[in-house]
């Protein structure tokens, strides 16, 4: 179990590093799916409420990241800035992370959190980190999350 938390610990040092290339809106989309899993998840789960409190935080600080930095420029850049097409090119996109959602949750009905989420999780970091006080809750969700994952 200690090599575990290495492992995933030692993972999350990649939220350090800036991410190679633009990341991809279907790719962000799916990370947005598993965010909002997770966020569900904790709320039918016993953990702690200050633990569920910092991963609840650190998540919403990236979903808004990756909503307001990826998602909704590259909907505008892709419907040549018309704002209703990218509205419904949103609305898309909310249908899209629905059934993600719904996948994870036949996959994983049980109410907890899995090592599988957090390297999911650290798998989107690798694509858009965020910087500053949100990087810092980010961080801090995860170390969280590896601590919930491993008490079950």
């Amino acid at each position: 179990m200690k090599t575990v938390t290495y492992i995933a610990l030692g993972a999350l040092i990649t939220l350090s590093q800036p991410a190679m290339a633009d990341p991809s809106i279907n790719n962000m989309q799916g990370c947005q799916a598993l965010i909002d899993f997770i966020d569900a998840k904790l709320g039918q789960t016993s953990y702690d409420s200050s633990d569920v409190a910092k991963v609840q935080n650190g998540l919403g600080a990236y979903n808004s990241y990756i909503q307001n930095e990826i998602i909704t420029p590259g909907l505008l850049k892709f419907s040549n800035g018309d704002q209703g097409k990218a509205a419904k090119l949103q609305e898309q996109v909310d249908a899209f992370k629905s059934q993600v959602v719904a996948g994870y949750n036949k996959k994983y009905p049980q109410d907890r959190i899995f090592m599988d989420h957090v390297v999911a999780l650290n798998n989107c970091t690798q694509q858009a980190v965020p910087k500053g006080a949100d990087l810092e809750a980010l961080k801090t969700s995860m170390e969280t999350m590896v601590t919930l994952a491993q008490s079950g």
